[in-house]
């Protein structure tokens, strides 16, 4: 792929003093891969939404936004246990190894520090949490916050304790986090409470907000302990990588914690961001839910071996159908079956486009190699991804379009 043209307007930064900056961040060594199909091995830098990368036919440098994806050489998934877990209000969910809570000061409003199984303190404004889960053996799950989750109070937040052993659950209004205590209002009066003894907290829908969702193109970064971050990709280099989240709060993380890079632009989609038409066949009267990022088996997809961020399952018999309006060249995926999937899974996967079957993978079993998928749209107006029956019926038959994602040329 030949060097795109630079557009000055695009950059904070004038271009020598750019050049410059780009000159002093080492490179990634690692896989790249284009929107344009484009897959080459090399190092990887980016600063300031332009990317450079150094390979053994020389240097080339492109706008971010033609980048697809990037998976540096030798990574490998690394989990680390977390037994928290906080969702915020823009829709990222973040395990956590450790939670505290820094008070409002000097005008910084009240803070929740999540500390990530990387090792990484973010620090989330109070506002901007749309629940936390203060997990261990001796604080399991509430009953009902399952259910609260997904029809929080209007006007007042949840508190979860556990005190002499049994649960609790009070409207209050939360005001923030001490050094081992959450402060809170019940009924006009103000308490202090262990924290140790606070099973979860759930924000009422009024008090706090979403921020705004930063403009694309947005990265998806996988790290080698098991997290997610989405937002805007700052920087990327030997030294590691810098993600500023929808929070407005930014991240940055050794180039040994980066498990992998995805990228979404305009003219790059994924399908789990997008509703498509969904239809289902029952299997011995069961009908699974289509998998967004994850599997029955779990978050995520796994296919060969390979842990996939992205990525969508379906268990047969299932359809599901994309209005395309005409707008992308190509699309991609890996399939497969899950590599945690029943032993006997037997399944068969087709993609269609405009209703006509453009690939049939036949029959697929555990264990068989996956098929990486560059199939031609033709500005199509729909697209179809489908699991049909296999000889055993369904018997844990998950089936995976791992990083499925449509290409505008």
């Amino acid at each position: 792929m030949s060097a795109l043209p630079l557009r000055a307007a695009a950059f904070a930064l004038p271009w020598a003093v750019l050049a410059a900056a780009l000159g002093a961040q080492a490179g990634l060594h690692g896989r790249v891969r284009t929107i344009a199909g484009a897959t080459f091995d090399g190092a990887l830098a980016v600063v300031d939404g332009t990317a450079r990368t150094q390979t053994a036919d020389g240097e080339r440098r492109f706008d971010l936004a033609e980048l697809a994806a990037f998976a540096p050489t030798g990574a490998a998934s690394k989990p680390v246990a977390a037994p928290h877990r906080v969702w915020l209000r823009s829709g990222l969910e973040l395990p956590a190894t450790a939670l505290a809570g820094l008070p409002a000061a000097n005008g910084v409003p009240a803070r929740l520090v999540v500390t990530l199984p990387a090792g990484v303190d973010v620090a989330v404004p109070l506002a901007m949490v749309r629940a936390l889960r203060h997990g261990g053996a001796e604080r399991p799950e509430p009953a009902l916050f399952a259910a609260d989750r997904k029809q929080p109070l209007a006007d007042a937040d949840l508190l979860y304790v556990v005190r002499d052993g049994k649960a609790q659950r009070s409207a209050v209004t939360l005001r923030g986090f001490g050094a081992n205590t959450v402060d809170f209002t019940l009924r006009g009066d103000d308490y202090e409470f262990a924290t140790a003894g606070v099973a979860a907290v759930l924000f009422g829908d009024a008090t706090g907000a979403a921020p705004d969702r930063q403009q694309k193109p947005r990265a998806r970064l996988q790290l080698a302990s098991g997290e997610a971050l989405d937002g805007t990709l700052l920087a990327l280099g030997a030294d590691g990588a810098r993600l500023r989240l929808d929070e407005g709060v930014e991240v940055a993380v050794s180039a040994a914690a980066v498990l992998d890079l995805q990228m979404q632009s305009d003219r790059l989609v994924w399908l789990s961001d997008l509703q498509p038409k969904v239809e289902q066949t029952p299997a011995f009267d069961r009908v699974w839910p289509i998998g967004v990022d994850r599997t029955p088996a779990g978050k995520g997809l796994q296919l060969g071996g390979v842990a996939h961020a992205r990525g969508l399952c379906l268990v047969p018999r299932a359809r599901l159908t994309y209005d395309l309006g005409g707008r992308f060249d190509v699309f991609e995926a890996v399939v497969g079956i899950d590599d945690r999937a029943g032993p006997d899974a037997h399944a068969l996967l087709r993609v269609l486009v405009d209703g006509v079957v453009v690939w049939d993978g036949g029959a697929r079993v555990r264990g068989q190699q996956p098929e990486a998928l560059r199939l031609e749209l033709k500005k199509a107006k729909s697209l179809a991804l489908e699991a049909d029956f296999g000889r055993n019926y369904d018997l844990g038959d998950f089936c995976v379009f791992a990083d499925a994602r449509l290409v505008q040329q």
